[in-house]
């Protein structure tokens, strides 16, 4: 990505960040702001990368990090940070590592105006149960039993957020997996999506990738974007539906 294009990427960021930010609310995740960065903890689970990260955070706010760290550090935790591509990123860079951060990784935003078809095999609905739907999301994603009943909850209330879609996708007419899409103006952002293990490598993600990209465009928006770990199925997945790589995030932890 150019540095030109960093308009694309921080309207990319804020829609992702958006979804995540109604995604925390129901987490019991406690919510602190550093500038326009938004920090998530829940010391009662400090592995857990997506309850305990900041988002939205740009070299504009790299003046903030000492105290982004010390507040995870007063809560015994050790962040993650999702950095995209920037003008000044060094200087962010340098902030964190004087705050003891290092680079472990890549994550991989993509984006694009694309047009997949359908699977025969797999059967794509709008989910009308939030309790199914949020059941089978959880177990396809590994959540153990005894968490599934404490974020089930929280995973079904998506149902009631204006703007995002819930889709069960089923193969031989028993659920397989879920996702969600979020239309934020004309924006789709396919935003979470998971296959049981006994469904795994039938084309479920790519049914349920085609299903929100025609919703999508029927919806008004003139593109859709998704976020995958550097390198996964789920960032070959997205590619063969049509999208592309935008930018290629840095990770990085406390």
């Amino acid at each position: 990505m150019r540095f030109s294009d960093e308009s694309l990427a921080r309207r990319l960021e804020d829609v992702g960040n958006r979804f995540m930010a109604e995604w925390l609310a129901g987490t019991g995740a406690q919510i602190e702001r550093f500038g326009a960065a938004i920090a998530a903890v829940d010391p009662a689970r400090p592995e857990l990368d997506f309850v305990n990260r900041v988002y939205g955070l740009w070299p504009e706010d790299a003046d903030r990090v000492d105290e982004i760290a010390a507040f995870y550090r007063g809560h015994g935790v050790r962040a993650w940070f999702e950095l995209a591509p920037a003008n000044r990123f060094e200087e962010l860079a340098s902030a964190l590592t004087k705050a003891g951060a290092a680079q472990i990784g890549f994550h991989t935003m993509l984006h694009g105006v694309p047009s997949a078809s359908r699977s025969d095999e797999v059967e794509v609905e709008r989910a009308v149960d939030p309790e199914l739907f949020a059941d089978v999301i959880l177990r396809g994603h590994g959540v153990p039993e005894g968490a599934r009943v404490r974020d089930r909850a929280s995973v079904a209330r998506w149902a009631e957020i204006e703007g995002w879609r819930l889709y069960l996708a089923r193969v031989d007419r028993e659920p397989a997996g879920a996702a969600l899409l979020s239309v934020d103006d004309d924006l789709g952002y396919l935003a979470n999506a998971s296959t049981l293990p006994d469904f795994r490598r039938r084309g479920v993600q790519s049914a349920l990738i085609a299903a929100r990209i025609a919703d999508a465009r029927a919806a008004g928006c003139g593109a859709v974007s998704s976020q995958a770990e550097f390198g996964s199925p789920s960032q070959r997945n997205l590619e063969r539906a049509g999208l592309r790589v935008a930018y290629t995030k840095a990770v990085w932890r406390l």
